[in-house]
């Protein structure tokens, strides 16, 4: 763990800032897939995210009678669902990864992601040109974008996306996992550049190397993911929209890591960061103060709690 709170103590920055910004975070609910979907729900806001990718399963909680699946709400719920984010103050935004088989299925995916407000759909990457059809065909009729999303298989490779998508228009695009990419040995840069202009969506993903394994999910900014140059290039690629944060590794701090993604991505997008892609020491103090307001539980003070019992000369510092 020595190494993983350094990274933590370096890679830590700004909360709660606001900035127009082209590019904003959403988190993936699979993130806190311990927990309800309403749960989920208050530990983004707890954490300074406003913008949720859904995906199907995720249990409800909270008095709603089942899960986030499109095709198992009642009408009943769904709208009850809509009043819970609406008054939350948040957004779903994307949804997935999830599938339909026919027409009629897509017209009833189509149908739960207007109803919410959503604009990306992502389904998985695939060598099928039908089933790929019948996506792009529901997606310039409703005019909701279709984000074509990857895991470890071939299919989804940066080279092999960009095969998929000749010739067909802008309401299906790439959705692309870049920490997965990692596990396939592949630089996520080098499949951003190859896929420009092609993003409907992204997972932000930051990992402990790029090899032929599963790699380990880290914060932002401390793994090999080149994520500050990864957002650059989206930048000049003229890409508007969200990156979505999920964290796949279940660490037994997980809100204080996906808080220091957070807290990253906000330096990142005010400038804050030193040429490595870090937030030079000397601010991270006086830049926590900014940070949800309770403190609790993604503390900077839980972060400093484990270094000095590491290391104590750390200690009142």
């Amino acid at each position: 763990m020595k190494h993983l709170f350094k990274a933590l103590f370096i890679s830590t920055a700004l909360g709660g800032i606001a900035l127009a910004q082209d590019i904003q975070l959403a988190l993936q609910a699979y993130t806190f897939r311990d927990r309800s979907f309403v749960e989920t729900v208050e530990t983004a806001k707890r954490l300074g995210i406003k913008y949720i990718e859904a995906y199907p399963g995720q249990r409800l909680g909270a008095g709603f009678e089942g899960n986030t699946d499109y095709n198992a709400l009642s009408p009943e719920t769904l709208k009850q669902l809509k009043a819970f984010v609406d008054g939350e103050g948040v957004k779903i935004v994307s949804y997935g990864v999830t599938k339909a088989k026919d027409d009629e299925q897509w017209r009833k995916l189509m149908e739960f992601a207007k109803f919410l407000g959503v604009g990306v759909i992502e389904i998985e990457a695939s060598g099928d040109r039908a089933k790929l059809d019948l996506a792009e065909k529901a997606a310039n009729e409703y005019k909701i974008k279709v984000g074509l999303h990857n895991h470890t298989q071939a299919d989804g490779l940066p080279a092999a996306v960009l095969k998929q998508l000749e010739g067909r228009g802008g309401y299906i695009g790439a959705g692309s996992d870049i920490g997965h990419w990692t596990s396939t040995n592949t630089r996520p840069l080098d499949g951003v550049r190859l896929l420009k202009g092609r993003f409907v969506s992204m997972h932000l993903v930051d990992t402990e190397g790029i090899a032929k394994a599963k790699m380990r999910t880290v914060p932002y900014g401390s793994g090999a993911g080149e994520i500050a140059a990864v957002l650059d290039e989206l930048k000049a690629q003229g890409y508007k929209g969200y990156v979505t944060l999920e964290y796949e590794y279940m660490s037994p701090d997980l809100e204080t890591e996906v808080a220091a993604c957070v807290r990253w991505f906000n330096a990142y997008q005010a400038g804050q960061l030193d040429k490595n892609g870090q937030l030079p020491l000397a601010h991270i103090d006086a830049l926590w103060a900014g940070f949800v307001p309770n403190g609790h539980p993604a503390t900077w003070d839980s972060i400093k709690a484990n270094e000095n019992k590491e290391n104590p000369a750390h200690q009142g510092s």
